[in-house]
């Protein structure tokens, strides 16, 4: 849920979320102090992690009040930096024992060549409300835990009638994979989420061909800033990503409730 907090000289866009044990501070303006004030008093009890998407000119000033970066999107905000600023309140919430083994993970997959090769995108095509129940199908049947109410038809609908383009790819008429792209209009950028393959299906690229769709969709609308919060777990997912020319941006720990349970993220951007 997505509220905003306001006095005479300062303004907080405030996303709760409880799922997740966190809150996330999505935008602000105002006096420093004064923001900083609406941050502390938004904040629930259960809330285990703050972040912030702080801007470069207020980096200094969050990480004087104890934040601690852990990413970055180059381009977020209309061409201008953002930084993923968090503060923890649960000491277990920001440590996690896996942090190694993906960082080896990530080192493996940072050396490989990159394809030259661009992924074809002939079989994909863009969902309409009509391929939601089918949508939500998928997603059920892959994600036990998930973030956001995939397997909720109506979310989806509601998320498609809010701007979010869905693409897809089929096999006899039903969909095998999807993929998503979440349309900041305001500063001109789209998370890349949502990326899903039915097993039997996988290791034919299709993540890839479904990105690339939707990063040229996606250029025609003037968005400049694409990125996405990957599972640090998931090798094909950074891999894809990678090969398609993002720039890993750093590590969300225990960011949110996924696939397997609370997991670590991985942030990749490409800014043009």
């Amino acid at each position: 849920m997505t509220s905003e907090i306001k006095t005479n000289t300062a303004r907080i866009s405030v996303y709760t979320d409880s799922f997740n044990k966190r809150i996330r501070i999505d935008d602000y303006e105002g006096d420093q102090q004064e923001v900083q004030k609406l941050i502390l008093r938004s904040v629930p009890d259960w809330a285990e992690k703050i972040i912030v998407k702080a801007r470069e000119s207020e980096l200094a000033f969050f990480q004087s009040q104890n934040f601690l970066k852990e990413a970055f999107i180059k381009g977020y905000f209309n061409g201008k930096d953002m930084h993923f600023l968090v503060s923890y309140r649960s000491p277990e919430r920001s440590q996690n024992p896996k942090h190694p083994e993906e960082q080896q993970m990530l080192d493996q997959l940072l050396k490989e060549e990159i394809p030259a090769d661009e992924p074809e995108t002939h079989d994909v095509t863009l969902a309409t409300l009509n391929d939601a129940d089918e949508l939500t199908t998928l997603y059920s049947s892959i994600f036990k835990v998930y973030p956001t109410p995939l397997n909720n038809a109506e979310h989806i609908k509601k998320t498609m009638e809010e701007g979010t383009i869905y693409a897809v790819i089929r096999e006899q008429n039903k969909i095998i994979s999807a993929a998503s792209a979440e349309i900041n209009r305001h500063y001109s950028n789209a998370e890349l989420t949502d990326c899903a393959t039915l097993p039997e299906t996988r290791g034919k690229g299709h993540i890839k061909k479904l990105l690339s769709k939707l990063e040229a969709v996606l250029k025609k609308e003037n968005i400049h800033c694409l990125y996405t919060i990957a599972r640090s777990e998931s090798y094909g997912m950074n891999k894809a990503f990678y090969q398609l020319k993002f720039t890993y941006g750093g590590r969300m720990t225990n960011n949110c409730f996924i696939y397997s349970g609370l997991e670590d993220m991985n942030v990749w951007y490409k800014s043009s």
